[in-house]
């Protein structure tokens, strides 16, 4: 009998080391699902002091456990659970098909296996914030890293409500973006205003010179 209880306690006293080791290990970034495609969520056009911040709660993350995390005590990040059904001004249902395709290889046709294992992949689904005023990042822990799915700079997840308790609506990047963003069209606008701006150079230079002509003739004393 005491052998057993020395067994017992030597097993629990491993479980309890091996638990500790993990729970101090800080997290890892991946930013293998992150979701390009939602225009809700983007990360151009924004200001140098955003993107600065920005790699900051990337440093933050990274120096963090996930326990910092799952307990929502981070001081600077202040992780909130992402609960999708319980918040009526959520705009979306999920994070995006792209997280559950990549485990359709394993799971084959099944599709109740496919959904089991995707809702024990993202249970554990999180915001946090880049910075006060800054707007969040979304997504989820899992095997101790921190998949980055949405940078959500104009709250567009959670938008909430007004003073008057209307649902706000969401922002898209062209009413946030502090940076003007130079699309193809831009660029072709901007090289005919060069060729014009040139043209127009070039007739005032023409003109001036004629003028010079002309006035070197009209004050020729040898006329």
């Amino acid at each position: 009998m005491a052998k057993k209880k020395i067994e017992s306690s030597v097993l629990k006293s491993l479980a309890e080391d091996s638990y500790r080791q993990i729970s101090n290990e800080k997290l890892r970034i991946s930013f293998k699902f992150v979701d390009w495609e939602s225009e809700e969520f983007f990360l151009h056009g924004l200001s140098k002091k955003y993107y600065e911040l920005l790699f900051d709660a990337f440093n933050d993350i990274q120096t963090s456990t996930a326990d910092d995390i799952k307990q929502q005590t981070h001081p600077r990040l202040m992780p909130k659970f992402i609960n999708w059904k319980g918040d009526s001004t959520i705009t979306k249902s999920s994070f995006p098909d792209k997280i559950k395709d990549s485990l359709r290889p394993q799971c084959g046709n099944d599709e109740n296996e496919l959904q089991k294992q995707y809702e024990e992949m993202s249970r554990d689904s999180f915001e946090l914030r880049v910075a006060k005023d800054y707007g969040r990042i979304h997504g989820f822990i899992f095997d101790n890293t921190f998949y980055i799915v949405w940078f959500d700079p104009a709250h567009n997840l959670f938008p909430g409500r007004d003073d008057k308790g209307r649902d706000r609506k969401t922002k898209l990047p062209s009413e946030v973006a502090q940076v003007k963003s130079f699309s193809p069209e831009e660029v072709n606008r901007i090289k005919e205003l060069n060729i014009a701006l040139s043209e127009e150079n070039q007739r005032l230079r023409q003109e001036n010179a004629e003028l010079m002509q002309l006035l070197d003739k009209e004050t020729d004393p040898d006329k």
